[in-house]
This record gives C-alpha cells, sequence and structure tokens, in this order.
C-alpha cells in the first residue's frame, strides 16, 4: 500500500498503524538484527525502539544490534543468550565491490546467497528465534561513488526475490523495506538523495525503514504474548506541521500546527523523557490550532550535543491511527568576527567533573595521545563570494594506506550550504557538501580533496597543504563556479552549517575527534540536524539553539 509523504519543508511525516488488535511484538521480546553497515548505523533500530517503548511504556522488550558493517549473507553473527525474534537483512555487499558489464549475470550470486540466508534461518530456528526477513536496499546508481554502484541494482532486486520464496518455502514474515524506501526515494525532489553514496540510506531514509518495521508490525498493537499481523488502518485526517524550526531561549516550547481535513476528534497521547500524557482534540474542516506540548522544562531540556524525540500519536474511536516521532537536537551557534572564525580540537576528558561522558567509541580521550591532548585547528574565513578553510593537525605519524577513505589519516568536512527551509533537513540534497581531505607523504607530500557528496562542488574547490615536523598544515576552499550557471557566493546565506573532523589513523588504531563532539560522530551525515550554525546574519539571539524535525515519517 503506497503511503503519500508530506512535503519536508516544515512537515511532520505521519506514520499510521492499527490502534486496536495485536502486535506482533510479544512483550518479552529479545529481538536480535542481523545485518551489514545499514543495520550497524543503529538509526532505524532506536527509532523503532522509541514508537514501541511510546506505545508499551513499561514493556520488557530488548532490541539487540548484531550487525556488523563490510559483511555479506556468509558471515556466522554471534547469537548471545536467546533470541525469542531475529531479523535478517543482508544482501548489499554480495553485489557491490565488483564492477559489472552493463547486462551482468546474477544467477551465481543469487544461489549462493540463497544457501546463505537459508542457513541463517535454520540456525535462529534452532535456538528457538522466530525469523523475519527484510528484501536488501538496493543502490542509487546515479551516483558515482567509491562503492560503484553502477549495474547493481538489479542483482539486489534478484536477492530480494529470493528473500521472498525464502519466506514462502520457510513460512518466515517477510518485510518489503527494500520496496517501500522506493517508494519514498519516488516522492523526493530530484536533487534529493536518500542514499548519498549509493549504498547507504541516511537521515529520513533510515527512518522509512523504521516505518515499515513499525507498519508491519503493528507496533501500536496489544501484547499478547501471540504473533499477530492486522491490517492497516486509515490515517487521522488532520494535518500536523511544526510551528518552528527552533527553540533559542530556556522554556521555549514545542508547538505543533494541526489542521482538520475534515470534522474529527481524536485522542492526542505524548511522551518525552519519561512523562506522558492525554488530551481530546476537537476540529473542524480546515479549522487551524496551535498545540503546545505540556513536557516540563525538565524533559525538554538538553546540552550541545544532545538529542531527544518526543512521540505523538492520535486516536479516534472508530480505530483511526496516525503518529509522529519529533527530534530535538541541541547544537551551537557561532558568530563570524569579521568574517572569521577560530576553533580548536582537543582531546575530551573521559569523565568531566560536573559533566556529562563522553559517548563517541572513536574519541581519543585526554591523556592518551603520544601528540598530547590538542589535536588540530581550525580558521575559517570569508573572502568576498569566498570561503577559506585551514588549519593545522598535531599528528606523529601519517597513515595513508587503507584503502576505506574514513580509516585513514584524514579530515572529514560535512557542509550544509542549503538555503531557507532546505536548511537542516535530513534528506540530503546537492547542496550539502561532505568533503574528505588525506594528506599523503610518499614520494612526497600531498592533500587529496576528495568530494564524498555534494559532487557538483568538486568543480570550485581547492586544496593544499604541506608536511611540519609534528603534524601537517591543511588548506581547502570554495571559489569559482559550482556549475556553468552558477557561481558559489557564500554571501547569498544567513546561515550554514558545519561539522569538521580530524581523523587520526596508527596502526590498528583508530581516532575521530571534531569541533563539536556528538554521539553522531561516526557517522555525521546523519545528524544533519545537529551541525554548528554559522549565523553569518545575527539571526539568533544566543550561542546555542533547539532544532526541532521530524525523523523520517
Amino acid at each position: 500500500m503506497r503511503r503519500k509523504f508530506l512535503s519536508a519543508a516544515g512537515l511532520l511525516f505521519a506514520c499510521s498503524l492499527f490502534a486496536g488488535g495485536d502486535s506482533y511484538f510479544r512483550n518479552d521480546e529479545r529481538w536480535m538484527l542481523i545485518g551489514d553497515s545499514i543495520t550497524s548505523n543503529d538509526t532505524y533500530r532506536r527509532a523503532v525502539k522509541r514508537v514501541v517503548d511510546h506505545f508499551h511504556p513499561g514493556n520488557r522488550i530488548e532490541f539487540i544490534n548484531r550487525a556488523v558493517w563490510g559483511i555479506d549473507a556468509s558471515f556466522k553473527t554471534k547469537v548471545e543468550g536467546r533470541p525469542t525474534m531475529v531479523s535478517v537483512m543482508l544482501g548489499m555487499n554480495n553485489i557491490i565491490h565488483h564492477e559489472y558489464p552493463h547486462t551482468p549475470d546474477f544467477s551465481k550470486k543469487a544461489a549462493e546467497y540463497r544457501r546463505q540466508i537459508v542457513k541463517h534461518v535454520d540456525f535462529c530456528r534452532s535456538i528457538g528465534a522466530d525469523v523475519v526477513l527484510f528484501t536488501p536496499t538496493l543502490t542509487d546508481e546515479r551516483v558515482s561513488s567509491f562503492f560503484s554502484p553502477m549495474y547493481t541494482r538489479k542483482g539486489l532486486e534478484k536477492l530480494g526475490e529470493v528473500i521472498r520464496r525464502i519466506g514462502k518455502e520457510k513460512n518466515c514474515l517477510v518485510i518489503p523495506i527494500a520496496e517501500e524506501l522506493e517508494t519514498y526515494d519516488d516522492s523526493l525532489g530530484p536533487n534529493q538523495l536518500s542514499r548519498t553514496d549509493g549504498v547507504h540510506p541516511y537521515g529520513e531514509a533510515q527512518y522509512r525503514i523504521a516505518w515499515s518495521i513499525l507498519h508491519h508490525l503493528n507496533a501500536a498493537g496489544k501484547l499478547t504474548g501471540k504473533r499477530a499481523l492486522s491490517p492497516v488502518p486509515n490515517p487521522v485526517p488532520v494535518e500536523v506541521r511544526r510551528s518552528s524550526f527552533y527553540l533559542n531561549g530556556p522554556g521555549e516550547k514545542i508547538v505543533l500546527k494541526f489542521r482538520g481535513k475534515e470534522d474529527t476528534r481524536f485522542k492526542l497521547t505524548w511522551s518525552l523523557s519519561g512523562e506522558r500524557g492525554s488530551e481530546e482534540i476537537s476540529l473542524r474542516r480546515d479549522q487551524t490550532v496551535d498545540w503546545t506540548l505540556p513536557a516540563s522544562d525538565d524533559a525538554c531540556r538538553l546540552v550541545v550535543g544532545d538529542q531527544k524525540q518526543a512521540v505523538i500519536d492520535l486516536q479516534t474511536s472508530d480505530g483511526k491511527l496516525s503518529f509522529y516521532l519529533i527530534d530535538l537536537a541541541r547544537t551551537r551557534v557561532v558568530k563570524p568576527v569579521n568574517g572569521e572564525l577560530n576553533f580548536t580540537i582537543k582531546a575530551p576528558p573521559k569523565t568531566p567533573k560536573g559533566g556529562r561522558s563522553f559517548h563517541s567509541k572513536y574519541a581519543a580521550f585526554a591523556g592518551t595521545r603520544p601528540e598530547g591532548d590538542l589535536i588540530g585547528t581550525v580558521n575559517i574565513r570569508e573572502d568576498g563570494p569566498n570561503l577559506w578553510l585551514s588549519g593545522r593537525v598535531y599528528d606523529s605519524v601519517i597513515d595513508h594506506n587503507a584503502y576505506w577513505v574514513y580509516g585513514r589519516d584524514c579530515l572529514r568536512i560535512l557542509l550544509d550550504f542549503r538555503p531557507g527551509d532546505r536548511f537542516g533537513n535530513l534528506t540530503i540534497d546537492r547542496d550539502v557538501s561532505v568533503v574528505m581531505i588525506s594528506p599523503r607523504t610518499v614520494p612526497q607530500f600531498a592533500m587529496l580533496a576528495l568530494a564524498w557528496n555534494g559532487c557538483r562542488y568538486q568543480h570550485c574547490m581547492y586544496s593544499d597543504g604541506e608536511r611540519t615536523k609534528d603534524g601537517y598544515k591543511w588548506f581547502y576552499g570554495y571559489a569559482g563556479h559550482v556549475t556553468n550557471y552558477t557561481a558559489f557566493d557564500i554571501r547569498k546565506l544567513d546561515v550554514y552549517g558545519i561539522n569538521l573532523s580530524v581523523i587520526d589513523r596508527d596502526g590498528k588504531s583508530f581516532h575521530l575527534n571534531s569541533v563539536m563532539p556528538t554521539i553522531f560522530d561516526d557517522t555525521a551525515e546523519r545528524a544533519l540536524n545537529q551541525l554548528i550554525i554559522v549565523d553569518r546574519k545575527n539571526r539568533f539571539p544566543g550561542d546555542e539553539t533547539t532544532t526541532v524535525q521530524c525523523f523520517g515519517f
């Protein structure tokens, strides 16, 4: 069943579930997820858990992510404890990482894939778990990237057919993740990308995966201890919009606008930070009202780098149901002085006194680096329409040999140059630039600036650098024409977003620290609402703000 997605410009996307009936989930569930990097990303799992917790407070459902990046379906997943349900989404790495002819034959790969997935199903059932199979997501062959996705879609579609056949033969539930993600992808604008590198679903695309799981497993249904599948109801005839993208001052509340598409009365239930409440609301056709989420200041409070999610659901007496996942993220606001900004990147303390612990598993903590706690410096300078970035990295050993770009010494710079309401949107489009700047030491020192995403900026990117006795200096900038009819001009933007990370590879160790440490440091592309906001025209009253968004529905 195709669902129409609302515009991403300031809207919260609704997901409809069955208000009555029984859920496929059970109250004492131990759901283990098997997958590759798309699952290891851990975005859709957390969204499913958050919504299940909203509908079933106090439930005893565990969500165990055992996905490993880079694996194919031959990988034997380590099982701990006794899961009652296992989901399997594998196949991407069975197809990519190869160069194919124009009309590839995937029959041998499909036969081997079938053998591998059947082995997973039989093993999971042997330990008493029910198995749910996900059709593997497809590639975007329009994106030329490190993964060479050209001519791979037909192979992944063939693996999806294998999954559906196994589902029928083994009596396993199959969730059409790939098919429903393609429906979402078809709804995007021509310059938006659900898979920014042609392979990995990011941002709203990850939450489209969560939508499919919640939809087919009826997360809102009763937890009876039995597996059940329920029909999909109609959504509540109400349009929901956020009132503001930013919460600047202390005590500001989340305000949503409700517009009735017809006369309707519904019960609204909300939850945030352990608080919850309900109320009855009536709307006439075309009537618009402002609704303020009545959570306490403590429930809404965040510190820079933190994120919370509120959930609201709307239910009518005749069984209609919609729900909304509202994302709150606290981020820094910086104001250039004479068009210039300066940052330092330091190793954070692991357990700061009086502060919160730093969450990134990749961080080099204070006192652990032989080069010292100062990792690097950053300068950002405007020169008319142009934007120049430069700095230093303190690193005694430069490792340029790793094939994986993220896995070798480099800088990763993410810049959101989208104007107006497009800024901060969780679906990346062509005005988001992700750049990897890698130093190489032999046969001479050189710097590679690679447009990982936002490849059109490659035409106006400039880079340079030099080796120093304690590391290296780097220089990077945007100047000139992005396309034959568009020149880069930073002056046109009121704000832009940035996150800059230094990746330090020393042998087997891998460390990553950024100008704004967040829990998303390892995959910053899914945290576009947490980038540092550069306030070029003094639009913000302070040096922090909370962004209000929807994660993918």
